[in-house]
């Protein structure tokens, strides 16, 4: 596409404003004090970076009821979750709708079956709360549940900690139910502690449950392929038969998981300096990301959106809702590349992108 100015908003990583790929310096460094990993690790991949991202999830160091395997990405912790889960008769697993377009094929992938409960109000652009507890209320037996924890894809639309605390209770009494929680935006929302704040409630009401964590955003490593499945049970003995199950799951699909992104992440973790550092990045990252929310949402109100446009969102995403005929439009005649449903990409966008865009925007919805 030769035309200018045009917007690659479709693309769902994180980029800067001139629409290049944002890369952590911190990262760099890690990556500059390892080389090449050249031999296998054991199925369950670097026990230490299974042990620093597990403080990041949990708040410091994780339970002996608690066991955790270095996955292939977040992608790759949710399929091992799956077939894990499968293992155990639990084969139904229920989705926010909408949710992220490649957890339905993933997960039935691994043997499950796929279906939604209700998240999204589109009348006011909120979590539709009574919805949604209500759906999870009357949820089949044995059915896993997946919560995405912040920074909501597509929309940008989180559930508020008041709301977790009232889906932490309806799980206390659906105790046949399990929370499998996809934890791929850590830090990018509201803080990496901030962002933790339902599967910490979780785990200090002695639940059982799975987080599927990603360092593909947090750190940049997308193509590194660095994330963690970690899963809380009833005991620590308990805890080693899963691991035992979840190593075997993954000797027969992978084998093992590379080594130079969970090697990097260590680095960064383990360095006191570099961790410092990393989070003022990340800090700096998450509120470049609010700007770019505020930016766009003015700018879609004054082109004439309605409110509802401009409700609060975190992380890299919001979703206007467009038909496949309006996204094409977008493309064809105004140069602006949105996902399938209209997801938008927000990281790229300053305040004058961001108007552009509206503007665009609102030009295929007046037609």
């Amino acid at each position: 596409d030769t035309r200018s100015p045009k917007f690659d908003l479709g693309l769902g990583v994180l980029r800067r404003t001139d629409n290049t790929d944002f890369v952590f310096e911190t990262v760099l460094e890690g990556g500059k004090r390892n080389a090449p990993a050249c031999y296998y690790t054991h199925p369950g991949g670097n026990d230490e970076f299974i042990r620093l991202t597990g403080e990041l999830v949990f708040g410091g160091s994780k339970p002996d009821r608690v066991m955790g395997v270095q996955t292939v990405g977040g992608s790759g912790a949710l399929r091992v979750c799956a077939d894990l889960l499968v293992s155990q008769g639990i084969t139904n697993m229920i989705l926010p709708n909408p949710s992220w377009a490649n957890h339905k094929p993933l997960l039935s992938g691994g043997g499950m079956t796929c279906t939604d409960y209700s998240y999204f109000d589109e009348a006011t652009h909120t979590v539709n709360i009574q919805a949604m507890l209500n759906d999870i209320r009357n949820a089949p037996q044995r059915s896993a549940i997946m919560y995405q924890v912040a920074a909501h894809n597509p929309t940008g639309i989180d559930v508020t900690d008041e709301q977790w605390d009232q889906v932490l209770e309806v799980m206390k009494e659906r105790k046949d139910l399990f929370a499998v929680f996809d934890s791929a935006y850590q830090g990018l929302a509201r803080g990496l502690n901030e962002d933790m704040y339902v599967v910490r409630k979780f785990l200090e009401a002695g639940m059982e449950f799975a987080v599927c964590s990603s360092c593909s955003k947090n750190f940049g490593l997308y193509g590194e392929r660095a994330g963690g499945l970690f899963v809380a049970c009833q005991s620590a003995e308990i805890a080693e038969c899963v691991s035992s199950r979840c190593k075997l799951k993954i000797r027969t699909n992978y084998s093992v998981p590379p080594q130079h992104g969970s090697k990097i992440v260590v680095s960064v973790l383990s360095d006191p300096e570099l961790r410092a550092k990393w989070e003022k990045e990340l800090n700096g990252v998450r509120e470049a990301l609010g700007r770019s929310h505020a930016a766009f949402a003015k700018a879609l109100k004054e082109g004439g959106m309605p409110a509802k446009y401009s409700a609060p969102r975190f992380g890299l995403f919001t979703q206007l809702f467009l038909s496949a005929e309006q996204v094409e439009a977008l493309e064809k005649e105004q140069a602006c590349y949105v996902a399938p449903g209209g997801r938008v990409n927000v990281s790229p966008l300053t305040e004058e992108a961001a108007a552009e865009v509206a503007k665009r925007i609102a030009i295929i919805l007046a037609k």
